[in-house]
């Protein structure tokens, strides 16, 4: 299971999968506060052509099929814990252009839009000047 040192930050609607497992082990094994890790299910595809130029990191479609699911009480320290699992079938992934360029492209569009607008007001701004000249 892959890890990160902190938790990655996701776009808003994104349901984070991360887990802080660390806390669970503390029972059985003295952890550091510093070893404190977060936890992420992996995807693993093999022999598959259309991912070959799939960037190190970005968002993705994935269409999927609910094979399993199962809700389970689990005894802690603290008293129980109800833990859901899910067992995907992932029929097929699409590469999605990643979420922050589609932001900076909404951003450099609003800008267009904004700066045109500033133009039209400048320019009809000069037409009332030279119309007032004129008179």
């Amino acid at each position: 299971m892959p890890y990160e040192k902190s938790e990655i930050s996701l776009p808003e609607g994104f349901v984070s999968l991360g887990e802080n497992l660390s806390k669970k082990m503390e029972t059985a094994f003295p952890v550091k506060e510093t070893d404190s890790k977060i936890y992420y299910p992996s995807l693993y595809f093999e022999n598959v052509k259309g991912l070959k130029d799939l960037p190190s990191e970005g968002t993705a479609l994935i269409r999927f099929k609910k094979v399993m699911e199962k809700t389970e009480s689990v005894k802690t320290e603290d008293g129980t814990d109800k833990r859901y699992s899910v067992e995907l079938c992932i029929c097929g992934i699409k590469p999605q252009k990643d979420l922050s360029e589609e932001a900076e492209m909404e951003e450099d569009d609003e800008d267009a839009i904004e700066s045109g607008l500033m133009e039209a007001e400048t320019e009809m701004e000069d037409e009332e000047e030279t119309e007032d000249e004129k008179e």
